[in-house]
C-alpha cells in the first residue's frame, strides 16, 4: 500500500467517527458546524502562516477576481454541515451518513444542470438506484414534519445537496491551491453562521470541550491535511473509491458506541446507494 493510499484511508476512517464526537459535545448541529469552521479556519491560519510568512498574501492575491465563488462555496459548506450534523441528532449515524452519500450522484445531476454535461444512460440508472435507496430507507419512517426519524433522513439529504454543490463550484476554482481554498471555505462559512449562533444558540447541555477539540484539531484540520497530502500521490479515482471507508466505519462506529444495529430497510437503501455512487465512479476510471 502507498503512503498516499494509507493517509486518505485513515483520513477516511477518522471522519467516519464525526457523527460519534458531535454527539459528545452537547452541542446543537448548528454549534458543532460553526465551531468546526471557526477553529478550523483559525488554525489552518496558524499552520500555514507559520510555514511561510507570505501565506496571508498569496490567500490574498488568489482570492482576487473569486470572491464570488468562495462565498458561495463557504455557504454550501456551512449548510452542508449545519443539516449533516443536525441530522446526527434526529435519526441513527448509519441512516443519516448512507443518506448524505446521496451527493456524488446529486452532484452529476447539478453539472448537467449548470455545467451542461450530458446524463449518458448508465448514469440516469445510477440516480434512479440511489434515489431508490433514499425512498427504501425512508419508507420505515412516519412521513410528517413531528416524525424525528423521518425529518433526520431529509436533513441528511439537504446536506447532501449542499455538499454536492461543493465540487461543482470547486471545478470553477481550478486555478486555487487546495489549502488556500480550505481556508477560504472555512473562513467564510464562519461569518455565515456567527449571526445564526447569536440567534439561535449552540448547545443543548454542558459543552464538553475535550469532544470540541477532537473535532477541531483531529477532524477538521488534522485528516483535512493528511487527505490533501495523500491526493499528491494518488488519482482522484482511486481517492474516491477509498471514501467508502467514511459510512463504513461510520456504521459500525455507531453500532459499537451507541448500539445502533441498522435495520434491513437501512442496509438495503444504504447498498443501493451506495452501490450506485460506486458503479458511477469505477465507470470513469
Amino acid at each position: 500500500m502507498t503512503s498516499g493510499k494509507a493517509k486518505i484511508m485513515v483520513a477516511m476512517l477518522i471522519w467516519g467517527s464525526v457523527g460519534i464526537f458531535s454527539r459528545f459535545t452537547h452541542l446543537t448541529g448548528l454549534g458543532v458546524a460553526f465551531f468546526r469552521v471557526f477553529f478550523g479556519a483559525l488554525l489552518f491560519l496558524g499552520v500555514f502562516t507559520f510555514k511561510e510568512r507570505r501565506w496571508l498574501k498569496k490567500v490574498m492575491e488568489e482570492l482576487r477576481g473569486n470572491g464570488r465563488w468562495i462565498l458561495l462555496l463557504g455557504i454550501a459548506l456551512a449548510l452542508n454541515w449545519v443539516f449533516l450534523f443536525t441530522a446526527f441528532f434526529y435519526t441513527t449515524i448509519a441512516k443519516a451518513v448512507l443518506v448524505y452519500y446521496t451527493a456524488p450522484i446529486i452532484a452529476v445531476i447539478i453539472s448537467a444542470k449548470f455545467l451542461g454535461e450530458q446524463i449518458s444512460k448508465m448514469r440516469a440508472v445510477l440516480i434512479v438506484l440511489a434515489f431508490l435507496g433514499v425512498i427504501t430507507i425512508m419508507s420505515g419512517e412516519t412521513i410528517s414534519a413531528t416524525d424525528r426519524g423521518f425529518l433526520g433522513v431529509v436533513l441528511a439529504l439537504l446536506a447532501a445537496f449542499f455538499y454536492a454543490l461543493i465540487p461543482n463550484l470547486g471545478r470553477l476554482l481550478r486555478d486555487m491551491s487546495s489549502e488556500v481554498l480550505t481556508f477560504l471555505q472555512l473562513f467564510v462559512a464562519s461569518a455565515v453562521l456567527i449571526p445564526f449562533v447569536f440567534i439561535a444558540g449552540i448547545s443543548s447541555g454542558e459543552i464538553y470541550w475535550p469532544a470540541v477539540g477532537i473535532l477541531v484539531v483531529v477532524h477538521t484540520v488534522f485528516a483535512l491535511l493528511l487527505y490533501m497530502a495523500g491526493l499528491r500521490d494518488v488519482e482522484v479515482n482511486e481517492a474516491a473509491l477509498l471514501s467508502y471507508l467514511d459510512p463504513l466505519s461510520a456504521v459500525v462506529y455507531a453500532f459499537l458506541i451507541f448500539g445502533e444495529a441498522p435495520t434491513i430497510r437501512t442496509v438495503i437503501g444504504g447498498f443501493l446507494i451506495l452501490s450506485a455512487s460506486l458503479l458511477d465512479i469505477l465507470k470513469n476510471r
